[in-house]
């Protein structure tokens, strides 16, 4: 063993290696637990082959993804478990599936935890992992209890001595070995010493198989507390006093996670500062009265009734002097056109990088505009559908032939400098007819004007 990695053994750090093919999520859990005096990042993988290379760093503890391509997590548990046995294992996935927690347990993990669940409790189940406790909700734990019924291990348990049965229970309790040595009267080398008799009678490799077992046969119960219970969430910062004001933040995104990680995207980049954070888009209106956020990062697809779009049509109804970033699971051309139409200053996916995500924030609210030129071009893509859709449909015109003609030289990217100087114009008249232009067509900007025009097939783009 190495000197670092005696100081760490010395000071109590916790060496944790991260592996998970989601870039945002790792990312957030790389940024948070970095920050974490206690905790030391030995390394990040993308699979199962670049975790079993990074075993040499010595990790305490695994967070790992379930579902990754090639090698899945379970799998991956089972090698690390093989080649690293003093290594803490603990199952993190998008999909709460029983028959995959069982499966994590009798592969040698020590816990699975759900990835809807903020980042701040995963450093909590690392803490608790890295303790030897085994790290599940109580809700899991109970759901999990029927399916690990049988008649395995029958034999073993019944040589078990009472002694061994009360180490055995304290284990599926959660207690460390001290614990279970300071409730029991006995020394720590005692509680190993019954540890290792419990594993060879039961023929098993790991606490966490003894504890399996114990639960199975109803030897142990499962009504303890749960070691993943809601923890406090990180009181909201106070407004910083400084020689510029911060762009202020309000996140309206359901997933705990995300908005984990927004917040300490926030935290981390000069400039910003998160106001508010919500799960749903009922409230979030009021929200943007009250708390005057510059920038609203919004998901399209909330609970309830009220969706991002809705929200976002919304904030621009009001007036209020709020730039919009959208960030969302949905790529299709339609989300993003509508996106476009309503009038958002950007367009994120949630497969896009922490780093990434705080940046775009800082441009949309220092007043640029966040799209791709692919984006871009599929916007164009769907305004063009859309305008043959309507031309078919024989839909009428409503404008006049100048503020048509105005229209079609903006739809060509010309300024309101160029149009004027084409059309012989003054650029007052040319603002007066894309006013009257926006006035009829029932929008507020160019964009908007531009997609109306194309749908009623006054206009051509494309």
């Amino acid at each position: 063993m190495d000197s670092a990695r005696h100081m760490d053994q010395s000071s109590q750090v916790t060496r944790v290696l991260v592996v998970d093919d989601h870039e945002v999520f790792s990312e957030a859990l790389e940024m948070f637990l970095g920050r974490q005096p206690d905790i030391r990042l030995v390394g990040s993988a993308r699979d199962a082959d670049e975790a079993m290379a990074l075993l040499g760093e010595e990790p305490d503890v695994v967070l790992m993804d379930l579902d990754m391509p090639g090698t899945d997590g379970i799998e991956a548990t089972r090698r690390i478990r093989d080649a690293a046995p003093d290594a803490k294992v603990v199952l993190l996935t998008g999909v709460e599936r029983p028959e995959a927690i069982v499966e994590a347990l009798s592969a040698g993990a020590c816990g699975y935890v759900p990835k809807s669940r903020a980042v701040d409790e995963v450093l909590d189940v690392v803490r608790r992992a890295a303790a030897g406790e085994i790290v599940m909700s109580a809700s899991d734990l109970t759901s999990v209890v029927g399916r690990l019924r049988g008649s395995e291990g029958e034999d073993g348990l019944a040589r078990v001595t009472p002694r061994e049965k009360q180490v055995l229970q304290a284990l599926a309790a959660g207690e460390t070995a001290a614990q279970i040595a300071e409730s029991l009267g006995i020394s720590t080398l005692t509680v190993h010493s019954h540890v290792k008799a419990i594993l060879a009678k039961l023929g098993v490799h790991s606490k966490i198989e003894a504890v399996t077992l114990a639960w199975r046969h109803g030897l142990a119960p499962t009504n303890r507390p749960g070691p993943m219970a809601s923890l406090p969430f990180p009181v909201e910062r106070e407004s910083r006093t400084s020689a510029y004001a911060p762009a202020r933040v309000l996140v309206v995104e359901d997933h705990p996670l995300l908005r984990s990680v927004i917040r300490i995207a926030c935290e981390q980049t000069p400039g910003l500062e998160m106001v508010g954070e919500l799960d749903d888009g009922s409230s979030a209106l009021e929200a943007c009265r009250e708390l005057s956020p510059d920038v609203v990062l919004l998901d399209l697809s909330l609970p309830g009734e009220l969706q991002g779009l809705d929200l976002a049509r919304a904030i621009r109804a009001e007036g209020l002097p709020i730039r919009i970033l959208i960030l969302t699971a949905r790529t299709d051309e339609e989300a993003l056109f509508e996106s476009v139409i309503v009038g958002v200053e950007g367009y994120l996916e949630k497969a896009s990088g922490v780093r990434v995500i705080a940046d775009a924030l800082s441009r949309v609210a220092g007043g640029e505009r966040v799209f791709t030129k692919a984006q871009m071009r599929g916007a164009v893509a769907e305004l063009s559908r859309r305008a043959r859709q309507a031309r078919e449909a024989g839909a009428p015109a409503n404008l006049s032939g100048r503020e048509v003609e105005v229209l079609e030289h903006a739809a060509r990217g010309f300024t309101v400098g160029q149009i004027a100087r084409r059309l012989e114009l003054s650029p007052r008249t040319v603002e007066t007819h894309l006013g009257n232009a926006y006035r009829k067509l029932g929008v507020g900007n160019r964009v908007q004007a531009l997609a109306r025009a194309s749908e009623l097939g006054l206009i051509q783009i494309g």
